[in-house]
């Protein structure tokens, strides 16, 4: 090929190239067998393009943004059901998205509900808007979800409602189409037969019988004059019910024809009866029908098993047992039941209440020699509740009130049997603020948790094994540590006058030793002097491992200076100094330097405040500063 042709042939390729780049993309390409997977911007998938999962080809659009909120359909009531309609439009007014699906409409008898499958009563598949028929018996609330092709829901529309169905009158009937065979078995009952609507045309020969008639329907007035004869009149149909009263005149019985057992009970009272026709003191069998029986006894037997009124004329009601001994009694003083050993059960109407002259119903058991009592009373709350009292023989006892359950004069002793609950669980109310917990002997403290879980011991507090504790652990007595410390930098400048720091100050207790620790940090040309302030008589020893009142340091050929920072250390003064005395710490220009205490305190009779107190060692414009963070420690150990 000379360079002619290598020319032509770069122009035939340019010109094919740009035909390439006009033509239409994968005009002639083909998915074989596979799908085109489509993704958004995030990598999430989209849509599959081709053979789907179960064999078929499709477009299948997945993972659609939820379509927008349907406006609230129109509910009207029609015969049978509602109707449901969609405007086609949507709540915020936005236009249907391009893989908007259907409107499904939703309907319940509940005003508060969610749109699920058991709701769905139809769809809208156009986004024209359309009508849904409801079929219901009773009023309903209706509400739209729109769905994309993904199947994804949009959230509900307003529900509207309730609405029921149209009621059918006569109008909506047309004469003539409601027919016998459209008539239900029993459906035209007497009350919707207008009076005289049948008369005796419309009923054929022969069809009234015998059973048609309603009892007491033929009245005598319909029956003509000896129309009934006595070969028609049944056996037995004749009662006493039918015959007039004095209609069976005495002439008409014959002589012996009424016997004792045609007599009716109570039919003969003492009005009937001739004087003295009844003689004797016993009535053997029977019924004595009458109001008041005054005096005498009344009793089922004579022995054994019984039940006895008045015996005696005690006005009692005695039962006895197969043995006749007494097991049961009521009398005007209450209700008794006697045990085979002499043990007994009363139920008292008026019982004393202990702390009260007041009498209350109560239940009572007695012992076998009847000597000793055990009760069970309610009386009235000062507020008006009925309270519960659990009496033992011995006055002990378990009152139950309105607001508080009280063990009076005995112990609770809670024996629990193994389990994986609690032996004792307290859980009060989320409101309740007092204790959970109090435990008090000549009304002191000795033990409170409050409702917080914070628990106060009054008392020495052995344990054996680890104690835990979730939160602040205060103690009042022996152990008890209490820590003040600068909450900010303090300056002074131009004295040498001791003063208290305010924020390091303690409370101490008469006649109780502690033990004293703490670090000080300090910086100042003018050195620092530190001492303290404590209640009269008391003693102790303190001191503090920090710079002389010259600061001596290293230097690099192993010898010492005054004065001067130093990287090679420092000397420490060691004495010990009485809790009377101060001490001076020296200071070099800016620097900051520690004293790091330790000491020992016993307060004497005299209570009261126990306070660090600093100054300048030599007076000076140049402030001496102490350092936030300086604090001292107190532990209590006697």
């Amino acid at each position: 090929m000379d360079i002619t042709d290598i020319g032509r042939t770069l122009q035939n390729l340019a010109s094919r190239l740009a035909k390439v780049e006009r033509s239409a993309r994968l005009s002639h390409a083909a998915i074989d067998n596979t799908a085109v997977v489509v993704k958004d911007g995030t990598g999430g998938l989209r849509g599959i393009i081709g053979v789907q999962a179960d064999g078929t080809t499709a477009v299948n659009i997945v993972n659609g943004a939820p379509p927008p909120q349907p406006s609230a359909p129109i509910v009207a009531s029609v015969l049978g059901g509602v109707t449901a309609s969609w405007d086609g439009t949507f709540a915020d007014g936005s236009t249907p998205p391009l893989d908007w699906s259907r409107v499904e409409v939703h309907a319940s008898t509940s005003a508060a509900y969610d749109p699920v499958p058991g709701t769905l009563q139809g769809t809208i598949e156009t986004a024209q808007g359309a009508t849904v028929v409801v079929p219901c018996d009773a009023p309903v609330y209706v509400q739209l979800v729109a769905r994309n092709t993904s199947g994804t829901a949009s959230s509900p529309s307003a529900i509207i409602g309730p609405t029921g169905p149209t009621k059918v009158v006569a109008d909506d009937v047309v004469d003539g189409v409601i027919t016998t065979v459209k008539l239900a078995d029993d459906a035209v009952t007497q009350a919707k037969v207008a009076a005289g609507a049948i008369g005796t045309t419309e009923i054929s020969d022969d069809a009234v019988t015998t059973p048609k008639l309603v009892a007491g329907a033929v009245q005598a007035g319909k029956i003509a004059a000896d129309a009934v004869q006595a070969g028609t009149i049944a056996a037995g149909a004749v009662t006493g019910r039918e015959i007039a009263a004095l209609a069976v005149t005495a002439d008409k019985i014959d002589a012996n024809a009424i016997t004792a057992g045609k007599i009716q009970a109570g039919a003969v009272d003492a009005t009937a009866l001739a004087a003295d026709a009844i003689t004797g003191k016993t009535i053997t069998g029977g019924t004595i029908n009458g109001t008041t029986i005054t005096g005498g006894t009344i009793q089922t037997a004579t022995s054994g098993e019984r039940i006895t009124l008045n015996e005696s004329g005690n006005n009692k009601i005695f039962i006895y047992d197969g043995t006749g001994s007494l097991v049961s009694s009521v009398t005007p003083t209450g209700i008794s039941l006697l045990g085979p050993s002499g043990n007994a059960i009363t139920l008292s109407p008026a019982v004393t209440v202990t702390g009260s002259t007041n009498t209350y119903p109560a239940l009572r058991w007695f012992n076998s020699t009847q000597t000793k009592v055990a009760k069970v009373v309610a009386p009235d709350g000062t507020t008006g509740e009925l309270n519960l009292q659990l009496q033992s023989s011995t006055g002990n006892m378990l009152s139950i009130e309105d607001t508080v359950s009280v063990f009076n004069g005995s112990r609770l002793q809670v024996l629990p049997p193994a389990s994986t609950f609690s032996a004792l669980f307290v859980q009060p109310a989320a409101a309740h603020t007092g204790y959970l917990a109090r435990f008090q002997r000549n009304s002191v403290d000795y033990f409170t948790v409050d409702a917080n879980g914070n628990t106060a011991i009054q008392g020495n507090l052995n344990v054996t094994g680890n104690l835990t504790v979730t939160g602040n652990l205060t103690i009042a007595g022996i152990g008890q540590r209490v820590t003040k410390r600068r909450t900010t930098d303090l300056s002074r400048a131009s004295t040498t006058t001791l003063t208290a720091d305010s924020q390091i100050t303690f409370t101490v207790d008469a006649n109780a030793t502690y033990q004293l620790d703490g670090y000080l940090k300090y910086s100042g040309a003018n050195d620092i002097v530190f001492g303290w302030s404590y209640p009269t008589g008391t003693l102790g020893e303190w001191h503090g491992l920090g710079n002389g009142t010259s600061v001596i340091s290293g230097t690099t050929a192993g010898g010492t200076q005054q004065d001067q920072i130093s990287s090679w250390g420092y000397t420490l003064r060691t004495e010990s100094t009485d809790i009377a005395n101060a001490r001076t710490y020296g200071g070099v220009g800016t620097t900051a330097f520690g004293v790091h205490i330790r000491g020992l305190i016993r307060v004497g009779s005299t209570g009261g405040t126990f306070a660090l107190t600093w100054s300048q060692g030599t007076a000076g414009t140049t402030a001496t500063i102490l350092y936030t963070d300086s604090h001292i420690r107190l532990e209590k150990v006697t």
